[in-house]
Formats: structure tokens, sequence, C-alpha cells
């Protein structure tokens, strides 16, 4: 299966480590069918804990659905549609010492794009995710943390009462590369 990393990129402001705030995270994701090149229509969302079966086979995915995507038929009554309906799947690398689940976004110089997590795609080529959901991460004044960031629009903004600093995450934003 081909690998791709969830890449993100922030401007951080006095914070640090950024990750989802629980290894459970649902990732909501746009996606497309690689077969027939359509955008599915909804988010898609997966988490580690998912486990479905393949409907081939004796393996199990994170996420596992059939495209549905509306695609031209090539028979000659125009106008018909079908749907593609291959079997696509998406599966989180399994987390070692080295390279755990979710990686924390620390860049070190600037907002750059840094990989956060590692999932094996088959069929499916992801677009996006919506940073909806519980994320984490810590000041780099005084080591508090925050457990509960959720991005409005995007941005997040609190205050470090500790380091006597404001924090904030704006701008946030992510990509999907090969691994």
């Amino acid at each position: 299966m081909p690998r791709l990393a969830l890449q993100i990129r922030a401007q951080l402001e006095n914070v640090t480590d950024l990750r989802p705030a629980d290894d459970n995270y649902t990732i909501m994701a746009k996606l497309k069918c690689t077969s027939c090149q359509e955008e599915h229509a909804k988010l898609v969302g997966f988490s580690k804990d998912d486990e479905v079966e393949m409907s081939k086979g004796r393996s199990t995915s994170n996420l596992v659905m059939h495209c549905q995507s509306l695609t031209h038929t090539p028979l000659p009554l125009s106008g018909m549609k079908q749907f593609c309906k291959k079997e696509i799947s998406a599966k989180f690398e399994e987390p070692t010492a080295k390279a755990p689940l979710w990686r924390p976004y620390a860049p070190s110089a600037g907002a750059t794009f840094e990989t956060i997590a590692i999932v094996e795609a088959r069929g499916l080529d992801f677009l996006s995710i919506d940073f909806s959901g519980t994320w984490k991460c810590r000041s780099t004044e005084s080591d508090t943390k925050f457990d509960d960031v959720e991005f409005e629009e995007g941005e997040w903004t609190d205050y470090d009462e500790k380091g006597g600093v404001s924090v904030s995450i704006m701008e946030i934003e992510s990509q999907w590369v090969r691994a």
C-alpha cells in the first residue's frame, strides 16, 4: 500500500508540540478515488481504533468503503450514470518507539510542513483534513500544557498564566505527501 504522510503547518506563538489530544483522534478527511478521480462529496472520518474487515481477504483497515462517486457509463444510454464502486481503504501505520502514532508538530524555524502521522492508503488520495476535535500543545515559556485546543476558523488563542505570555496557533493547514 502507498504510504501517505499527513503534514501540517501553522504559525505558533509561544507553543510547541501540537498534536491531537487523544491517540484515538478521528481524522475527518476530504478524499478522492484514484480509480475514477472523483472527490468524495463529504468528509470521511476514521481513527486508529476503527477496525473494519476488507471485503476480500482476511485483513482489516481503519477505513474501508466503496467509492460512491458517480461516473459516466460508456454505454450508449446518454445521461445514465453508475457508481465506480471500487473498494478503497486506509490504515494508520503501526506506532513504534521511534515513530509514535501522532508525532508532535514542533517546527524548528518558521512555519514549515512537518509530518504528524503516516497512513497506508489503497485506492484513494487524501486531499485535506478538517481540524475539528480536540488538540493539545504546551507553552514554550513555562511548559504549561493546553489539553483542550479547539480551532475556530483555523485559529486558537489563549494565555499562559505561569509564563505571562499570550499563546496562539494561527493559519493551520494540512497536506498529504508520499512518505
